[in-house]
C-alpha cells in the first residue's frame, strides 16, 4: 500500500519529517517505489498512518500478511506499526495518498470509536461508492491547500479540527462498510509472508534462520524450502539482505557512527558489521555513506 508513512529510509525520511510535524503529507504516487522499496521488494514497517485511495486501475497489496485486490473506488486505512510487504499494480493504476495521524480515530467523540478502530485494523481495505470517495478526495485536497499556508497564525490548529472532519467521515464510512475481500493463499505463502513481517520487526533481534524458524514454529530447512519456491530465494538470502537494507537507509539517511548503526544492528563490534556490509556490498560502510553524500 503507498504508503502513507515512513521509517527511517533515506527517500523517506523527509516525507517522515513533515507528515510528523503537519500532521500530514501528501505522497506523490511517482514516490511510491521509493518509499515502498519496491526495488528491494522489502517489507515496510508504517511509522505513522495514512489514508490510501485506488482511483484508476488494479493491483494488489499485502498488508499486516494479507492480500487484498484493488480497483478504482477502493480506499485503505493504515495506523503505526501496519506492515506492508509489497504493491503491484498495472499501467493505469492511478493512486492518491495522505500519511496522516489516522490515530485521531481513535479520539473522536462517538460511542463506538473502540469498535470502529479495531473494524479498521481487521479490514484495512473497503470499497467507497463514488460519493464518498469524492467527499474523502474533496477533504484531502482542502487539507493540503489550508497547510500550503505557512504564514497563518493558526494554521495548525486548522489542520487538526480539518483532520478530524476527516476522520469523522472515514468513520461513518466504516459505520456501513463493503471490506474488501482477503485473498486466499496456500500454507507456504502464509508462512513466507509471517516470515517477511517478523524480518520488517525482529531483524535487530537476529540474524540467524533458526531464530526466525522458531518463531514461525518449523525448522530452519523447512523455512528454506518455503521462501525458495515461493521468492527464489533462501531465507539466508532475505536475512541478508534485509540487513544491509536497514544499513544503508541508516548510513545514508542518518547521522549516527558507524558504531553506533553497529549497535543497532545488533553486531558484535563495528568491525564484524564493517566485513559484513563489506562482504555483501563491496564496499565499507564509510565508502557507502561517502558515495551517497556526494
Amino acid at each position: 500500500m503507498n504508503n502513507p508513512t515512513h521509517t527511517t529510509e533515506p527517500q523517506a525520511a523527509d516525507f517522515a519529517a513533515n507528515a510528523a510535524s503537519d500532521l500530514f503529507s501528501y505522497i506523490d504516487q511517482k514516490d511510491y517505489d521509493t518509499v515502498l522499496h519496491k526495488e528491494e521488494n522489502m517489507p515496510y514497517v508504517l511509522r505513522l498512518g495514512g489514508i490510501f485511495l485506488c482511483l484508476e486501475g488494479e493491483g494488489d497489496v499485502i498488508i499486516n500478511e494479507q492480500k487484498y485486490h484493488l480497483r478504482p473506488r477502493t480506499m485503505c486505512l493504515a495506523f503505526p506499526g501496519t506492515i506492508v510487504q509489497s504493491l503491484r499494480t498495472d499501467e493505469a493504476f492511478k493512486g492518491y495518498t495522505l500519511a496522516i495521524n489516522i490515530d485521531f480515530i481513535r479520539e473522536i467523540n462517538i460511542p463506538t470509536a473502540t469498535s470502529l478502530y479495531m473494524l479498521v485494523l481487521d479490514y484495512p481495505c473497503v470499497t467507497l461508492t463514488q460519493e464518498q470517495i469524492d467527499c474523502v478526495l474533496e477533504l484531502c485536497e482542502m487539507l493540503r491547500s489550508k497547510n500550503s499556508r505557512k504564514q497563518h497564525p493558526f494554521r495548525t490548529q486548522i489542520n487538526a479540527q480539518m483532520l478530524l472532519a476527516l476522520c469523522y467521515e472515514l468513520a461513518a464510512i466504516y459505520t456501513q462498510y463493503h471490506p474488501v475481500k482477503r485473498q486466499p493463499c496456500s500454507r507456504q505463502d502464509t508462512l513466507f509472508r509471517r516470515f517477511l513481517s517478523l524480518l520488517a520487526t525482529d531483524i535487530t533481534a537476529s540474524r540467524e534462520v533458526q531464530y526466525f524458524a522458531d518463531k514461525l514454529c518449523i525448522t530452519p530447512k523447512y523455512l528454506t524450502i518455503i521462501t525458495r519456491q515461493v521468492s527464489g530465494r533462501s531465507a539466508t538470502e532475505w536475512i541478508s539482505q534485509t540487513v544491509i537494507v536497514k544499513a544503508k537507509s541508516l548510513l545514508s539517511g542518518t547521522q549516527f557512527t558507524v558504531q553506533q548503526i553497529s549497535n543497532q544492528l545488533n553486531f558484535p563490534n563495528p568491525s564484524f558489521f564493517g566485513q559484513y556490509f563489506l562482504r555483501h556490498t563491496g564496499m565499507t560502510p564509510k565508502e557507502f555513506r561517502r558515495s551517497k553524500s556526494q
